[in-house]
């Protein structure tokens, strides 16, 4: 994605995840995300990982670093308020600080789930 002239202060990159990957999500779960993003200057990158659970959505948010275009984040799920009994769906966004007169090249998404050693 290139961005020439850009009035606002971010950009936003929505990505669903799929019914698979919720179906029977806990809090003793780990989601990893992994990333390869390369961009001509650097920029400030945040992944925010919403889950909707009942009326309530989850936010957890983790910001991507920028010296290594291959990055790796994880959302701990034990330190969240979710509500296991009512997961609907998740989705993640990609948000791109100040994205003006930058190119941004997304090459791969990857995300997986683990869980927690039992300790």
């Amino acid at each position: 994605m290139d961005v020439f002239r850009f009035d606002g202060s971010f950009l936003s990159l929505v990505v669903d995840l799929p019914g698979a990957a919720v179906a029977g999500l806990r809090r003793e779960h780990l989601l990893r995300l992994g990333a390869i993003i390369a961009t001509e200057r650097p920029i400030e990158i945040f992944a925010r990982l919403n889950i909707r659970h009942g009326p309530n959505t989850e936010q957890l948010v983790r910001e991507l670093p920028h010296d290594a275009p291959g990055t790796l984040v994880e959302f701990d799920l034990a330190y969240s308020r979710l509500n296991e009994k009512r997961v609907e769906r998740a989705w993640l966004d990609l948000i791109f600080e100040t994205p003006d007169m930058n190119q941004v090249t997304l090459r791969d998404l990857t995300f997986a789930r683990y869980r927690r050693a039992a300790l």
